[in-house]
C-alpha cells in the first residue's frame, strides 16, 4: 500500500484516519474506491493490524456496504453460514437450576425491498436475512488486503493530540498536525478519529470546544463526553475449539446457531465463528445501579474461571458445560455499545461507508469540508445513537432489570408441563414484544438509503443540483 494521486493535478485535500480497526479501514477503502485520487494516511497504534474480541454478527445493512464496496465475496468465505439462508437468534431461559426452557426464536424479515441499481436480483432483498459470524480477524485481514493504492499505513503511531489552527483569509487552508506518543508529528488537510472508546481525537476535539465557549454551563456539558461512563455491565469475552464442546454435547445448539440464554442480572451470548471450528462465547453480568458512573481498574483484564462461573451459579448444567474453556478478557473496552444488537462493529461500518463516500463526493473540496461533515453529523449521528440506546436497553431486558418490565420472578401456581407458570408465561410474553421492537430498526433501511440522503443533503448545502 503506498500513496499514489493519479493524473498531474494536485489532490483536493489529505486525508489522516487514526485507527486501524474495522471503521478505519472500512473508511480508507471507501474513500480509495470512490477517488483514488486523494492521499490517505492511516495511522494505527499497534506493529499490525488487529483487533480486540473474537466473533462478530454480519447483518444484511453490513453486507450492503461489503457488497457495494466489492468485498462480500471474500466476506462470505469465511462465514459460519451464508446471509441467504433462514435463521436468527435462539433464546432460552437459563437461569433455572434444575433446567431451563426455550424462549422464542427470532429471525428477522426485511421490511423493504431494493429498487435497481441496488442489487435487486441478490439474497439482499430476500424475506428474511438472518446473521453470518465471522472472527474478527479475518474481517480485519480481509478489509487490509483490499486497502486502496491510496493509502499509506503508518504502524506504531498513537495519537496523543492535534492542533487545528484558524482559518483566517480566503485560500489560508493551514493544516492540521497530529502529535503521537513517540514524540513524532504529522500533518493533513483533513483528520478522521476511528481511534476507538478512548479516542485521543474525541478527548482533543471537546477540550478546545469547552476552551472556546463563553458559558461556564456549555463547558460542563462537554466535557462530561470526553471519557466514557460505564454501561454497568461487565462482559466476559472467551472463544474454543468447537470440537471440544461436540465431543461433550454433540447436540449443543450453540454448535449451529447463534442462541442468548437469559438469567437475573447476567445473560451468555454463544454463536459458531471461524466456519464452525470455534465457538465464540460473551457472558455479560450487569447492575443497573452502576450504569452512568466512572469504572473503576483496568477496562481489560485476564479473568479465572472461578470467578465466571460463580456468576452463572444458579444457571442449569448446558450453560455450565459452554464455560468450561479458558476466558480470556474480560470488560467492554472494544464497545462504543453494549453488544446486545451485535451492532457495534455494523454501526462503525455504516458511518464509514457514508462519510467516505461524501469525502469522496466530486463536490467535495477542502473548503466544503466542514458542510461535508455536518452532512455526515446529521443523517448517521442520530441512527447511531438510537442503535446504541437500543442495545443498552435491550441488555437490561433479557438480563431482568429494565424498569417497568419483568423481573424474572418465578410463581409456583398454574403451571403447565415446563414448571412455567401462567403469570411467568404472560410476563414472559409481554417482554418478548418488547424485545422484538428493539430490533425493528435492523428490518428497515440501510446505508445505502441513508449515502442517498446524505448525497442529496450534500448538494443541498451546496447549492448543486441535477440539470
Amino acid at each position: 500500500m503506498s500513496q499514489t494521486s493519479s493524473g498531474s493535478e494536485p489532490p483536493r485535500f489529505r486525508v489522516a484516519i487514526c485507527g486501524g480497526g474495522i471503521g478505519g479501514l472500512v473508511l480508507a477503502t471507501t474513500i480509495g474506491k470512490y477517488n483514488p485520487s486523494l492521499p490517505i494516511d492511516l495511522y494505527e497504534a499497534h506493529d499490525s493490524i488487529s483487533t480486540v474480541g473474537a466473533g462478530i454478527a454480519i447483518w444484511r445493512r453490513t453486507n450492503e456496504v461489503m457488497s457495494e464496496l466489492g468485498l462480500l465475496e471474500d466476506m462470505k468465505a469465511a462465514f459460519t453460514k451464508p446471509p441467504e439462508s433462514s435463521h436468527g437468534i435462539h433464546y432460552r431461559r437459563s437461569d433455572i437450576p434444575e433446567g431451563g426452557y426455550d424462549w422464542f426464536q427470532h429471525i428477522l424479515r426485511c421490511k423493504f425491498f431494493c429498487v435497481p441499481p441496488y442489487h435487486a436480483d441478490t439474497f439482499l432483498c430476500g424475506p428474511e436475512d438472518g446473521p453470518s459470524h465471522m472472527h474478527r480477524q479475518q474481517m480485519a485481514a480481509t478489509l487490509e488486503k483490499h486497502l486502496p493504492a491510496s493509502c499509506t499505513v503508518h504502524f506504531k503511531k498513537r495519537l496523543v493530540s492535534y492542533h487545528e489552527p484558524n482559518q483566517s483569509g480566503e485560500g489560508s487552508a493551514k493544516p492540521v498536525t497530529l502529535s503521537f506518543s513517540d514524540g513524532t508529528t504529522a500533518t493533513a488537510d483533513v483528520l478522521l478519529g476511528a481511534d476507538g472508546i478512548r479516542s485521543a481525537v474525541r478527548k482533543t476535539m471537546f477540550e478546545a470546544a469547552s476552551e472556546e465557549s463563553n458559558s461556564a454551563d456549555d463547558n460542563a456539558d462537554l466535557r462530561q463526553y470526553i471519557d466514557a461512563t460505564w454501561t454497568g455491565m461487565v462482559i466476559y469475552r472467551s472463544v474454543f475449539p468447537a470440537e471440544n464442546l461436540r465431543k461433550v454435547d454433540p447436540e449443543n445448539l450453540s454448535l449451529r446457531e447463534a442462541t442468548s440464554r437469559t438469567g437475573k442480572a447476567t445473560t451468555l451470548v454463544t454463536y459458531p465463528i471461524a466456519n464452525g471450528t470455534l465457538i465464540n462465547v460473551a457472558a455479560v453480568v450487569g447492575d443497573p445501579s452502576l450504569a452512568g458512573t466512572h469504572y473503576e481498574g483496568n477496562w481489560v483484564m485476564d479473568a479465572t474461571h472461578a470467578e465466571l462461573l460463580g456468576c452463572f451459579a444458579n444457571f442449569e448444567p448446558e450453560v455450565k458445560t459452554l464455560l468450561q474453556g479458558r476466558v480470556a478478557l474480560l470488560g467492554d473496552a472494544s464497545h462504543a455499545m453494549t453488544p446486545h444488537l451485535g451492532s457495534g462493529a455494523g454501526q462503525a461500518i455504516e458511518d464509514a461507508f457514508v462519510l467516505g463516500r461524501l469525502l469522496a463526493h466530486p463536490l467535495t473540496t477542502l473548503a466544503s469540508v466542514p458542510d461535508v461533515l455536518r452532512v455526515y453529523q446529521d443523517v448517521r449521528l442520530p441512527f447511531g445513537t438510537s442503535v446504541a440506546s437500543n442495545a443498552f436497553a435491550l441488555g437490561w431486558m433479557l438480563m431482568f432489570m429494565a424498569p417497568e418490565y419483568y423481573d424474572g420472578t418465578r410463581k409456583e401456581e398454574n403451571l403447565d408441563d415446563r414448571g412455567v407458570s401462567a403469570f411467568e408465561k404472560d410476563e414472559m410474553d409481554k417482554l418478548k414484544q418488547a424485545i422484538l421492537k428493539r430490533w425493528d430498526w435492523m428490518e428497515m433501511g440501510g446505508a445505502l438509503d441513508e449515502w442517498k440522503e446524505a448525497e442529496g443533503r450534500l448538494r443541498d448545502k451546496l447549492g448543486a443540483h441535477d440539470a
